[in-house]
């Protein structure tokens, strides 16, 4: 991997906006030949007040002033080309990230957490922007320092060497401490985002914590991914402390040893006490270039890192792309066929072991079987969320593989058992998915799955907000909400996963009413719990083990598959 190639990479970003770096950075160049000539003014302050003319000691002090307030109203118009600089480029970080990471195997999120995504787009992404800032300025002092340096020498050769020799020695140091910052800091980073990841996991399940009484395991699992970052970020502290302590002891030792030549030059040579002085006062702004070309390396060093992080993510490796075909099938009707699929989410561990049948356009199939058995995955599969090991599935006339992302999202729509809603209104919910979609058709969509009556009750109709998940509706309305808003696009094919498990037997029967009446225009495909609730289904495949052992009609099963009819007893239990 290329040195600095995620650096180059935001470098891209930096260069959509231009104009506002431009403006930033001359402005920081001003600024720096402001401090260069003010410094050089102080240093004339000092030598006419040793030689009592008052009158220039006046009009230097005079001119400082004046280049200063230049140089403080310079600071603020500053700001303007910064904040819309950093602003625009965070903008374009982020929604660059989050579109690559819609475009992300599921497989990588399973691995990857979602509480990592989220760190990585909202610390790595501000790090960067302050880290780049910092560059910025640093390059320019830099610059700034070097002509200090070169000055000196115009002084006096003897202690331009001096200074010269001391900014290599104090380097050297530096050196040193990034080299070992920047060992440290990857760990420290890595840390921290399980220690996010945990956290943000722990607020988003505060509800099953609460009930299932896990407070003290949860706050220990935390805990100790806290430790484990105390003790990281601790150990890269007090290495950094320690040689950073050394760089400002070198200093130390340089300013002495500059006091001592400046004597012996003054006793030796024709050094005059006002070169002193000016030497003097330039030589602090000259020591410190090491240090600012430390800090430049170790700061490229940080945000080389994050934008590693970032990148990893907006440049995922091949294998972590949701991969899609050209072909857009006109005339997609809404058949379904698998043949000999096989699927594992872990390598050597099969889920589904060959997995044979034809679904037919139109018509209701439910999927059968005990937990673990395979259901799911079969309707992940047909989505597009994962990726057949081997074997065949056929959209009509097409291998799944040749379609278009498209195709598949605009025919296939999945209603899970945990279906998420957003923190908006429940009109901009169903925009969300139909921009295009007319309140008559949401109140249409809202009463076909019963939920008209409740929507009209609310202070605000359809501009109710409904929180994060929906969370100020009960588990059934929100389910029923998601049904109806999955229900807006024109798909051919629609995929209810335990769509109505956490219906009331009322709700429920009221929602199996509506799936009856889509079952005539398109395919429907059920998962469910209870089975007495998919009967009505033209084709039941009972899965076991990864593996069909058994299809037809409720009663047609309920007579040739002992195993059928077991679940069907169990179900009808619970």
């Amino acid at each position: 991997m290329k040195k600095y190639y995620a650096l180059k990479e935001i470098l891209k970003f930096y260069k959509s906006h231009i104009g506002f770096y431009v403006g930033f950075v001359i402005i920081l160049i001003l600024k720096a030949v402001i401090s260069f000539y003010s410094a050089m003014l102080v240093a004339d302050i000092i030598a006419n007040m040793m030689s009592q003319n008052f009158k220039a000691v006046f009009i230097s002090a005079s001119i400082n002033l004046g280049i200063l307030i230049v140089y403080h109203l310079l600071s603020y118009a500053n700001t303007y080309f910064y904040k819309n600089l950093e602003n625009r480029v965070r903008y374009d970080l982020q929604q660059k990230v989050i579109e690559s990471s819609l475009n992300i195997k599921m497989s990588y999120y399973d691995n990857l957490g979602s509480g990592v995504i989220v760190t990585r787009l909202t610390s790595d992404i501000s790090h960067i922007s302050e880290r780049f800032k910092s560059l910025t300025e640093k390059i320019v002092n830099i610059i700034r320092r070097l002509a200090y340096l070169v000055y000196i020498f115009f002084l006096d050769v003897y202690i331009g060497l001096f200074v010269l020799a001391s900014v290599v020695v104090v380097s050297l140091v530096y050196t040193i401490r990034i080299h070992y910052l920047a060992k440290l800091k990857p760990a420290v980073k890595t840390q921290r985002e399980v220690v996010n990841s945990k956290i943000i996991e722990t607020i988003r399940a505060v509800k099953d914590v609460k009930t299932l009484n896990c407070d003290e395991n949860v706050l220990s699992l935390v805990g100790e991914a806290q430790n484990e970052y105390i003790k990281r970020d601790n150990h890269e502290y007090y290495v950094g402390n320690f040689l950073s302590k050394m760089h400002e002891l070198f200093i130390d030792i340089s300013n002495y040893l500059f006091m001592g030549l400046s004597i012996f030059l003054m006793l030796k040579t024709n050094l005059t006490a006002t070169v002193f002085y000016t030497c003097y006062l330039y030589k602090d702004h000259t020591f410190t270039l090491a240090s600012e070309l430390g800090d430049l390396r170790y700061k490229l060093a940080e945000c080389e890192v994050c934008a590693e992080r970032l990148f990893s993510i907006v440049y995922p490796n091949v294998e972590d792309i949701d991969t899609y075909g050209s072909k857009y099938e006109k005339n997609y009707q809404g058949g379904i066929v698998f043949k000999d699929v096989r699927f594992s989410y872990v390598a050597g561990l099969e889920v589904l072991k060959g997995v044979n049948f034809e679904i037919k356009p139109k018509t209701t199939t439910a999927l059968v079987g005990e937990s673990g058995c395979g259901k799911s995955t079969i309707t992940s599969l047909i989505g597009h969320l994962y990726y057949k090991n081997s074997g065949k599935i056929l959209l009509g006339n097409s291998e799944i593989d040749t379609l278009s992302k498209e195709f598949i999202r605009d025919n296939i729509a999945i209603v899970n058992q945990f279906p998420y809603l957003f923190n908006l209104s429940i009109r901009d919910n169903f925009k969300m998915i139909n921009s295009k979609i007319t309140d008559e058709e949401i109140w249409q969509l809202l009463e076909n799955v019963m939920l008209k009556d409740f929507i009209k009750s609310l202070p605000n109709g359809l501009d109710s907000v409904i929180g994060e998940g929906g969370c100020q509706l009960s588990g059934g309305q929100r389910q029923k909400l998601c049904i109806a808003r999955a229900l807006c696009r024109d798909v051919k094919v629609m995929i209810f996963d335990e769509a109505t498990s956490s219906l009331d037997n009322a709700s429920q029967t009221e929602v199996m009413e509506v799936i009856k009446a889509l079952s005539s225009r398109i395919t429907i495909i059920i998962i469910a719990h209870r089975l007495s609730t998919i009967t009505f289904a033209k084709n039941i495949l009972l899965i076991k083990d990864g593996e069909v052992v058994g299809s037809g009609t409720h009663e047609e099963l309920i007579k040739s598959s002992p195993y059928y009819k077991m679940l069907y007893i169990n179900s009808a239990g619970e």
